[in-house]
């Protein structure tokens, strides 16, 4: 699924002519029945889920005919909506039995009734696509919940379904039957602010547990189901695993961290996900929402959606309300290009797909800009599949689990996760994201410095887990201050010793060597850039550029983003023959392990490093 895609809630002819003009033919394209956060629906064609076990296929087939009609040799990408149009909540939800999955989602997919008639619409359009364009679909998303991306906006309320399915869920681990769904106080009490206690707190954990679990279930349900009309045909994914941009109110209660589950799935082939909100600015570093390389170890892919807000962008609808990241919109051709260009130097060189997100129209307005996004598909044509080996020398090692512990509106959850991938992007050096399921299956030799941000719980187990695989190859790993401060047996400060080898609470950045491996103890809730950037350097890890802006680098390609422009000094791991800077054309450096270049502002470049 290494894709250079172009997607739209509408019909935009113009726009596929367009980008069909330089080359792109897989095209995503919706099927939906429901109206989107911004009031208005997703769609611009009739519903096609009319009723219980009533179809009617007109306005799909009309869709895929007129874009048939603009790309004869479309891949189409089709989403699967399976949010409860508006009669199914009519209908289903007398007494509050059932609600809308778009915003209570976690309230209704235990439901039989639900479950049963969604999977019927599902395999029912699968079938009618199968039969009819199967030589022009490249593959499905299945999409429920909020913004269509499997987030459950309940904050754990009660339903009837959910109820019983809690119950079953307790009785099925050996634990006395709850009756009831814990109640607020019980579900967000925190035994040691920030954090629950494992022991005094275990009910709410497991609710919170279980929550996640709901939704992974509920998408792996689908996805088994899709494939039994599909046979694995073509790829099936989901937007999900947003564990490195959900901050507080939303991580602990959206149902995303159960996405090892997903990832590790036969039946799912692939995940994606906008670009992180919170680095959308000129200047930002960007990223991704998921432990992107933990998906590929399990053979999977990922798309990188850019959905970034032009300054010709409709961003606000008709009704008033603005997109989400409309005030980090670029303000003016120069803005936007340079924006989209990071996006674009972000997914080639992480290895992902990507698509242009034209979300009502309007986002690709600017002919310069458009003429921007042909050559990116040039640039794309030449270097997909020879872009080089990854040169990650720096790991964040994420860990799901401990977020259940974390209080669900404490700033912790921000601060230990998206403000750690932001630092990390201002480093000077690419890195990785790995999940701590997969500990044992990775290959640890090239990495120096591995950052573990949010290792709250770690029992015995965990622990020597972790000793095994980081530990030896002279590599430094690094540990803010709770890291292992609960355990199998309840809070336990002592445990933060145990783990990294220093006292908890101690004042000041600590270092130890712990025979074959160095720990570093950093006294805050997360490490800032340059105290990073600081223990990369002393830790052996090759840094490209001076810091404070994004880098992303393989073998054979370096790229950078910068707001303010100036001369920038860039540090090659090896001497090379010659740079050249893709974007223009331009021969930047020969016969070097050194180079200086003179930005606009603001910037995006992009070098092919030839030895």
């Amino acid at each position: 699924m290494r894709c250079f895609a172009f997607r739209s809630f509408r019909y935009l002819p113009d726009m596929l002519d367009a980008f069909g003009e330089f080359g792109t033919r897989t095209i995503c394209f919706g099927a939906s029945n429901t109206l989107s956060s911004l009031g208005v629906p997703y769609c611009s064609y009739p519903s096609i889920w009319i009723g219980p076990e009533q179809y009617d296929w007109d306005p799909l087939d009309q869709q895929v005919t007129d874009i048939l009609a603009r790309v004869p040799d479309a891949d189409l990408m089709v989403m699967v909506d399976l949010n409860t149009p508006d009669w199914w909540v009519r209908l289903h939800g007398q007494h509050g039995r059932h609600r809308d999955t778009f915003y209570d989602l976690g309230a209704t997919i235990a439901s039989t009734e639900w479950r049963d008639e969604t999977l019927a619409y599902q395999q029912a359009l699968l079938e009618h696509m199968e039969e009819r364009y199967a030589e022009h679909v490249g593959a499905y998303m299945l999409q429920c919940g909020c913004t269509t991306e499997w987030q459950d906006h309940s904050m754990g309320q009660e339903s009837p379904s959910r109820l019983a399915a809690w119950r079953k869920w307790r009785l099925e681990r050996g634990h006395p039957d709850p009756v009831d769904i814990p109640v607020r106080s019980t579900r967000e009490h925190l035994g040691h602010p920030p954090f629950r206690d494992p022991v005094e707190d275990e009910l709410a954990i497991d609710y919170w547990r279980f929550g996640h679990a709901l939704v992974a279930d509920t998408i792996l349900l689908f996805a088994q189901a899709a494939q039994q009309v599909l046979q694995h045909r073509v790829p099936v994914g989901v937007f999900y695993g947003y564990v490195l941009e959900h901050g507080p109110g939303r991580l602990l209660y959206e149902g995303h961290l159960a996405y090892e589950r997903v990832f590790s799935s036969p039946d799912i082939d692939f995940a994606m996900a906008p670009g992180t909100y919170q680095e959308r600015r000129i200047g930002g570093a960007s990223g991704v929402m998921t432990c992107v390389d933990s998906l590929k170890l399990h053979g999977k892919s990922y798309i990188h959606e850019i959905d970034h807000r032009t300054h010709t962008a409709r961003s606000v609808t008709l009704l008033g309300r603005a997109i989400p990241g409309h005030a980090d919109g670029f303000a003016d051709t120069a803005e936007s290009i340079a924006g989209l260009r990071r996006e674009f130097c972000l997914a080639l060189c992480r290895g992902l797909g990507m698509w242009w997100f034209d979300m009502f129209g309007s986002w690709y307005d600017d002919p310069d800009v458009l003429a921007a996004i042909g050559e990116m598909r040039k640039i794309w044509d030449e270097w997909r599949g020879h872009e080089g080996e990854p040169v990650d020398e720096v790991a964040l090692l994420v860990d799901p689990e401990s977020m259940l512990y974390v209080g669900g509106d404490e700033p912790l959850v921000a601060e230990s996760l998206a403000q750690q991938r932001h630092a990390l992007g201002l480093l000077g050096a690419p890195y990785a994201i790995y999940s701590t399921a997969d500990l044992e299956a990775i290959d640890w030799d090239p990495f120096h410095l591995v950052v573990v941000p949010n290792l709250f719980y770690a029992d015995g187990d965990t622990t020597k887990r972790l000793r095994e695989a980081l530990g030896g190859g002279g590599r430094t790993v690094v540990w803010p201050r709770s890291a292992g401060i609960l355990g199998s047996r309840g809070w336990d400060p002592a445990g933060v010793e145990r783990l990294t080898g220093v006292p908890w609470n101690t004042s000041s950045l600590t270092t130890r060597d712990m025979g074959g491996w160095t720990s570093v103890y950093v006294p805050d809730d997360h490490v800032d850039w340059s105290t990073l950037r600081a223990l990369a350097q002393e830790a052996g890890v090759h840094l490209y550029g001076d810091g404070g802006e994004a880098i992303y680098a393989t073998e054979w390609l370096l790229a950078s983003h910068s707001g303010s422009g100036g001369k920038r000094t860039f540090h090659l791991p090896r001497h090379v023959v010659s740079v050249r800077e893709l974007f223009t054309g331009r021969a930047v450096a020969h016969d070097t392990e050194r180079f200086v270049d003179d930005l606009p502002a603001p910037a995006t470049v992009l070098y092919a490093i030839e030895d």
